[in-house]
């Protein structure tokens, strides 16, 4: 025995560099073959933009460190079986030298086990950090890139819980692939490792009436082999199950969000029961959704706890007629548990890891769909042929929906420096759709030719303006005001905001808290520190009371008189501050 545990030790270097350069061959083969697949070519799709020539290199180096940590961890085990052989052997004997000394190995095993624990902790937290950094940095840039934020919400096949997607499931789709990659090499080396030290331990097998030699092994993989196969015809549904699973919990979570958002005007209307009716709605679908996972997950819970209960006693019942013969010693009993025990999780972590990978694959689904429509929105041009100039001018001009029926055609504009058009026309008639595709992000198609200023300062301001996150200060300067300009505090008290000076430091949901006319005072000041070129008003003082609405009207003309002014309202106040008039029939 002694010799034994003595050539596993001694050739455990050699064995570990052989063992990496044969895992290392068989994933780039495995990786080049499955690419070709469905699955493959979505985690490809992934994948693809977090791998640069810049981090390639660190990259392959710290997926070498973690196969290393990951084959150390199996050596590892298969000395702690030799030694424990030893140290039940010498118990056995009654050598308490012997006894000592492999009570000593053990001991320092397990200071060896500690370490390799913490830094393979460490490194596997260091690659799944830098890997979630690389794809939330791809997957922002791209969905915030060309407009895509904004183009996403006119596709057919809009993408559910964007938010869910770009957080939750990138997030959990990298410590599924490594943890699935890990177990998959784990299980695979464990097998041959483990299958070669019972294949030494076993003898003959009798059973009804027959001898098998190895039959201790065969029966080993028999037996989990016909429990993986009942396993995964069990969870099957799961795949399913878990799917839409994410999708009715984002769907409720956005619901959720959408009260929060919406609560003033939820409150307005007395709409809480109407509110109540449709959250319940959305969680019975969880709930239901819930019902159906937990009586599937019943049969493969119970199948796979009765798989393993038996796996506990089953080698020692096997192994016990040549025990009592006299043919092996209690070390090789205990050699022989620790070995079918860690052999049984090896064949056994595609049973057991069945329903986590049901979830990995609705992950993967989820961000690949996500992806895919990225992708597609960035090689789909956006239909705004607009020519540069120094002016703003529309020629024959207009524009169709998204089926590509005409909303408007035959429309002729110009405005030079100082002109100030006012769009007036009943609802539903497309004088906001004009704007944006005066402005530029009108996402289907337009008729005839529109020229704008191109490197001029231009200003989009909706009926709400937008108040992101963070101080007073920050928020009123966005998106790229200097948040400490010298005009700030003056300009809010020209826009009759000045009773927030105080709070311009202070964090909080602002959106919120401004009213619908502090929201539109915002935006004037937005006009009157960022001086654009051209403004495009979109109903930015329809919650203005009158006196204030021509207050403001006449600071920007006065401060900006250069400034082109597109505004889209509906009342006849406006119209003393315009020089020029389109209405849309």
């Amino acid at each position: 025995m002694k010799t034994d545990w003595q050539t596993a030790l001694y050739h455990t270097p050699l064995w570990l560099l052989y063992a990496l350069l044969t895992v290392s061959g068989i994933f780039i083969v495995f990786a080049f073959c499955i690419r070709k697949t469905t699955f493959g070519q979505k985690f490809w799709l992934i994948t693809k933009p977090c791998l640069d020539q810049s981090n390639r290199l660190k990259v392959i180096s710290l997926i070498l460190v973690l196969f290393l940590l990951v084959l150390l961890e199996v050596r590892i085990s298969v000395l702690n079986t030799y030694f424990y052989n030893g140290l039940y052997s010498s118990l056995q004997h009654g050598d308490a030298n012997a006894f000592w000394f492999f009570a000593s190995i053990n001991a320092l095993l397990v200071i060896f086990k500690i370490i390799h624990y913490l830094l393979d902790y460490l490194m596997t937290q260091v690659f799944e950090i830098r890997w979630l950094e690389k794809l939330n940095h791809e997957m922002l840039s791209r969905w915030l890139s060309h407009k895509n934020y904004y183009r996403i919400k006119y596709e057919k096949e809009l993408p559910d819980n964007i938010d869910q997607r770009i957080e939750q499931d990138a997030r959990e789709f990298i410590t599924g692939t490594v943890e699935m990659v890990r177990g998959v090499i784990n299980s695979l080396v464990s097998i041959i490792e483990f299958t070669i030290i019972l294949w030494g331990l076993s003898g003959i097998l009798a059973i009804f009436g027959l001898h098998i030699p190895k039959g201790v092994v065969y029966f080993i993989y028999l037996f989990i082999i016909t429990a993986t196969v009942i396993s995964v015809w069990i969870g099957s549904p799961l795949v399913r199950l878990n799917f839409e699973k994410e999708h009715f919990s984002g769907d409720y979570r956005y619901s959720l969000i959408r009260v929060r958002d919406h609560a003033e005007s939820i409150a307005f209307y007395h709409g809480e029961t109407r509110e109540f009716n449709h959250l319940t709605d959305r969680f019975n679908t969880i709930i239901k959704n819930r019902w159906l996972i937990v009586k599937r997950m019943l049969g493969l819970d119970g199948f796979n706890t009765g798989v393993t209960q038996i796996a506990m006693i089953l080698p020692l019942i096997l192994q016990a007629p040549r025990f009592f013969a006299g043919q092996i010693q209690l070390g090789d009993m205990h050699q022989t548990v620790q070995a079918f025990n860690r052999l049984m999780r090896a064949l056994s972590f595609f049973r057991l890891f069945y329903e986590d990978f049901t979830l990995y694959q609705a992950r993967l689904n989820r961000l690949a769909g996500f992806i895919h429509k990225l992708h597609e929105l960035k090689t789909t041009e956006i239909h705004t042929p607009i020519e540069c100039a120094n002016y703003v001018a529309l020629h024959d001009f207009g524009f169709k929906d998204q089926y590509g029926n005409i909303l408007a055609q035959h429309l002729n504009i110009y405005l030079k420096h100082g002109d100030a058009l006012l769009i007036q026309g009943a609802s539903g008639k497309g004088k906001t759709t004009l704007l944006k595709t005066i402005a530029g992000i009108y996402p289907f198609e337009t008729i005839g030719k529109a020229e704008c200023p191109c490197n001029a300062v231009i200003l989009f301001l909706p009926q709400r303006p937008y108040m992101p996150q963070g101080s007073l200060r920050e928020a009123i300067c966005y998106p790229n005001i200097n948040p400490h300009h010298s005009e700030l505090i003056q300009t809010m008290k020209d826009c009759r905001l000045e009773k927030y000076i105080h709070a311009l430091d202070n964090e909080n949901d602002w959106q919120v808290i401004l009213s619908p006319g502090e929201l539109q005072r915002v935006a004037f000041i937005r006009i009157l520190l960022s001086k654009p070129d051209v403004v495009f008003l979109d109903e930015t003082s329809s919650a203005l009371d009158e006196p204030t609405e021509a207050l403001l009207y006449q600071l920007i003309k006065t401060r900006l008189p250069h400034m082109i002014i597109l505004s889209v309202g509906h009342r006849g106040t406006l119209q003393p501050f315009h020089n020029k008039y389109l209405t849309l029939e």
